[in-house]
């Protein structure tokens, strides 16, 4: 065991395996945040309707992928588990269970998709706002029931460690919508102006690419010729799909908790008027890009850890973590004083409106520690996710967001509970309270988990020596 502990890697050997996993998965995650981004900007170019209903519209499908991420996403580590161990076959079936799993995911996605179109009926929007964002959602029932399957590849190889095809797909993902949401929704080439509901066709052209381009990759990859994904289909196995479902719908759980924070907050300021509004969505959306890098190592995270749990090396495992916090941290404090040192610089970008460019850079202070909180908080979930550990971090993420910090930030931002109401400021201090006790609660589970890990494999690893 000492020579095994002497021969570890160091922190620069580990920091660097994870950067080179994690920079590719970061590069995809901003391909699909630049997808909504055209959308949206492309969108504005036609109409403020248009613009209104493609947030509506995007709203709801945001919400349904969330939750189908979540779940499908508990593939890898379970992929990654058999891959670390070296068992080809158990990859294999464990895919094809996956694709299983993501028929009836499929069908249950249209479903909550038709539910908001229902929804959408019942609020209080023009007619115009409404024809529009129903004519958006309806192609993606075609996006919807593809969605799960993409994810069960893209899951598969991410669990491998294989997360090249994933980038590389996603960033000319990126390209086509950018050309077709031009062609469909401004009429190119001979093509009908089809308006905001032209990004949502060019959407399910994206996603038809990416699905396709998967399951070619699956098939004719060099380096996956040898799993023959495709050959001899297992049927669906109720104990394979229900570890998935067993470990994703706490996840999907967890990320509805966070997200569903941060969506309340615009529908509760939206009476203090339009610059409040502006001024958070500027911070917000900015979070939400600096986010990519801490979600690109938790996702490197889980990878890692699975992996290592599959070789039955709980040492190197933990070992990994404490690289990947480290780097999380100093990466999240180096974003955290850009945030304040070009506070303006930052908020000038997305508006001209002084009132708007004071109240977001007062916020970037809030968001600086909430970056830092939140980074925490999504590398340490990450790595229990390579523990299959997910139902005591949704627990944790409930009590921190839900329990304790939603009635703080609501008796801040709007009663006079502690005094005069802070507003928007009420409802970010909340948010760093939340992430503040979620990440510490969150390192606590996992220093738990990853030692309780060690000491099992060393009882069992002096057994065998005896």
């Amino acid at each position: 065991m000492q020579s095994a502990l002497q021969s570890r890697p160091t922190f620069l050997q580990n920091a660097g395996d994870l950067l080179r996993l994690a920079g590719p998965l970061m590069l995809g995650q901003l391909a699909v945040f630049g997808m909504t981004v055209t959308d949206i900007y492309m969108a504005g170019q036609v109409s403020t309707e248009t613009l209104a209903a493609l947030q509506l519209g995007g709203s709801i499908w945001a919400m349904i992928n969330l939750l189908v991420i979540g779940i499908m996403i508990a593939n890898s580590p379970i992929i990654g588990n058999f891959w670390g161990a070296g068992e080809e076959h158990r990859v294999r079936f464990q895919f094809q269970q996956a694709i299983w799993l993501a028929l009836p995911l499929g069908a249950v996605v249209c479903g909550a998709i038709l539910l908001g179109i229902l929804m959408l009926g019942y609020l209080d929007i023009s007619a115009e706002v409404y024809g529009i964002a129903r004519g958006y959602l309806l192609p993606y029932l075609i996006t919807g029931f593809m969605f799960p399957a993409f994810f069960a590849f893209r899951s598969t190889f991410e669990g491998m460690g294989d997360i090249r095809p994933v980038m590389i797909f996603n960033c000319l993902a990126f390209l086509l919508n950018a050309v077709l949401d031009y062609i469909f929704v401004f009429g190119k080439l001979g093509m009908p102006a089809l308006g905001g509901v032209g990004a949502a066709w060019a959407t399910t052209l994206v996603m038809t690419f990416l699905l396709l381009a998967m399951a070619a990759y699956g098939y004719y990859a060099q380096n996956m010729r040898r799993l023959q994904l495709y050959q001899q289909f297992a049927g669906p196995s109720v104990t394979a799909i229900g570890e998935i479902l067993r470990l994703g719908i706490p996840i999907a759980l967890m990320i509805a908790a966070e997200i569903g924070f941060f969506a309340i907050i615009p529908m509760l300021i939206a009476h203090l008027g339009a610059n409040v509004l502006g001024a958070h969505a500027i911070t917000n959306n900015l979070d939400a890009l600096a986010f990519m890098i801490p979600l690109g190592i938790a996702q490197a995270l889980t990878i890692k850890v699975s992996h290592a749990q599959g070789r039955n090396d709980p040492l190197a495992a933990r070992q990994i973590c404490l690289t990947g916090f480290k780097l999380v941290l100093m990466l999240a404090v180096i974003l955290g004083l850009l945030k304040i040192t070009l506070r303006y610089e930052f908020a000038s970008l997305f508006s001209a409106d002084a009132d708007v460019q004071l109240i977001a850079a007062n916020l970037f202070f809030f968001s600086a520690a909430l970056g830092c909180f939140d980074s925490m908080q999504m590398a340490s979930s990450g790595a229990l996710r390579g523990f299959k550990d997910a139902r005591v971090p949704l627990l944790i993420q409930i009590l921190a967001f839900w329990v304790i910090a939603f009635p703080i930030a609501y008796s801040l931002a709007l009663t006079d509970f502690w005094g005069e109401p802070m507003g928007v400021y009420g409802f970010w201090v909340g948010l760093v309270i939340a992430a503040l006790l979620a990440s510490t609660m969150m390192l606590v589970r996992w220093n738990l988990v990853s030692k309780r890990e060690i000491a099992n494999w060393s009882a069992t690893t002096n057994q065998a020596d005896n």
